[in-house]
C-alpha cells in the first residue's frame, strides 16, 4: 500500500483540514526497564497539530521491526518458572543480579517509500560471572515490554485512542 503526502485530517471529531507529512524530530517512552527512542519519526500532520501515523498498520510494523532486531542484541537465557534464574548466553554462568550499566542500541528502519528514520532500544546490561560479557538479561525480558512502550510512543506523539 502506497503513503500519500497530504490527506484530510484523520480526528474528525476535532478537525478537518488537510494532514501533510511531516517527521517528530524525537519521543521516548519507556515500559519496564526499556526505554524506546524514534527519531524523525514519520507522521500525518495538520495545522492545529493533530497527529496521525502514517498508515493504519505503522504501529504494529513499528513492533514487528523492533522484535525483528532482537535477535542482534547479545542476550542471556532464561530459566526456571518461578524461581527465574538468568544465564549468559555464551558460557552459562549466571549473570549478576543488578545491571552495570545502561546501552542504547540505533537502529535504522524505513517504511516503504518514505524517508528512513532511527531508532534506538536502551535496555540494562547484566554482567555474566564466569566470561564478564554484558548482556541484556534475557530476549523474552525485551520483548515482553515492546508492545507497552509502543502505546507510550502512541501516546507521547499525540495520536488519537480508537475504540
Amino acid at each position: 500500500m502506497r503513503t500519500r503526502n497530504v490527506i484530510t485530517c484523520l480526528v474528525p471529531a476535532r478537525c478537518s483540514g488537510a494532514c501533510e507529512l511531516k517527521t517528530l524530530q524525537s519521543i521516548s517512552a519507556e515500559h519496564g526497564p526499556l526505554k524506546l527512542t524514534l527519531l524523525e519519526m514519520p507522521v500525518f500532520a495538520c495545522a492545529k497539530a493533530h497527529k496521525v501515523p502514517v498508515h493504519g498498520d505503522f504501529m504494529l510494523w513499528l513492533i514487528h521491526e523492533i522484535r525483528a532486531r532482537e535477535a542482534r542484541i547479545s542476550a542471556g537465557k532464561e530459566e526456571g518458572m518461578i524461581f527465574k534464574k538468568h544465564l549468559c548466553g555464551d558460557c552459562s554462568k549466571e549473570l549478576s543480579s543488578k545491571p552495570e550499566r545502561r546501552q542504547a542500541y540505533p537502529y535504522e528502519l524505513k517504511y516503504e517509500e518514505l524517508a528512513p528514520f532511527k531508532i534506538q532500544i536502551e535496555m540494562p546490561l547484566y554482567k555474566c560471572g564466569g566470561c564478564g560479557k554484558e548482556q541484556l538479561r534475557s530476549t523474552k525480558d525485551l520483548h515482553a515490554h515492546v508492545p507497552m512502550a509502543i502505546v507510550g510512543i502512541n501516546d507521547g506523539a499525540g495520536f488519537p485512542h480508537s475504540g
